[in-house]
């Protein structure tokens, strides 16, 4: 059987309650690059706000996947992540949340 997965990351940061989906090729992508990518995305698709935010986001965040940090050069492939089936396409999601870093309890 010779079906392309689709790929995809979803998002979330608390400055905004719609999450963010960007379809990725490559399951060898970075994190640091899934987010490039989506912040190239928000600027040539006329969002420059959006992109300058999550940008700015994922400089001074933590970033989390199924609660665990993660680090920026951590692949797709070793994200915690799930399949779903979209129409008649299965999907693979990771979800990426970015976290204001704390200190202390």
């Amino acid at each position: 059987m010779n079906q392309t997965n689709t790929f995809v990351v979803k998002i979330n940061t608390a400055l905004s309650n719609k999450p963010l989906f960007i379809k990725i090729e490559d399951p060898d992508m970075s994190v640091d690059r899934i987010f490039t990518e989506a912040i190239n995305t928000l600027r040539n698709t006329g969002r420059p706000l959006e992109s300058q935010q999550l940008s700015q986001l994922y400089e001074r965040h933590q970033i989390f996947n199924a609660g665990k940090t993660i680090q920026k050069g951590d692949l797709f492939r070793d994200l915690s992540r799930k399949n779903q089936v979209v129409g008649k396409q299965e999907v693979t999601v990771a979800e990426l949340d970015l976290v204001t870093s704390h200190s202390g309890g």
